[in-house]
């Protein structure tokens, strides 16, 4: 699975992963805080998953909290929030809406 393909999905029908085309086109370039100051959390989320960066995580969780007035103790808190998990690897392909 790229990057953009988890940063954008929007669902999986089976091995497929269903991205959101218009999403991508626009905003596939930038990179976790920038689409967090783009207002898209759960992108900005999925991308500091993918890229494994705790650091931003973190940053993510912090921000996020603020801008929500929600007390979110861990990142696992943060992920569960905005619905974004792990990078599943045994995603095959890619369907684009």
């Amino acid at each position: 699975m790229t990057r953009n393909a988890f940063v954008f999905c929007i669902g999986y029908n089976g091995g497929t992963a269903i991205v959101d085309r218009k999403l991508e086109a626009q905003f596939g370039r930038l990179g976790t805080r920038e689409l967090f100051a783009e207002g898209l959390y759960k992108p900005a989320v999925a991308s500091a998953i993918f890229a494994k960066n705790t650091d931003d995580l973190e940053w993510l969780r912090l921000e996020y909290g603020r801008l929500t007035d929600q007390d979110l103790r861990d990142v696992d808190s943060l992920k569960r929030t905005v619905g974004v998990g792990e990078v599943y690897e045994t995603i095959q392909r890619t369907s684009f809406l």
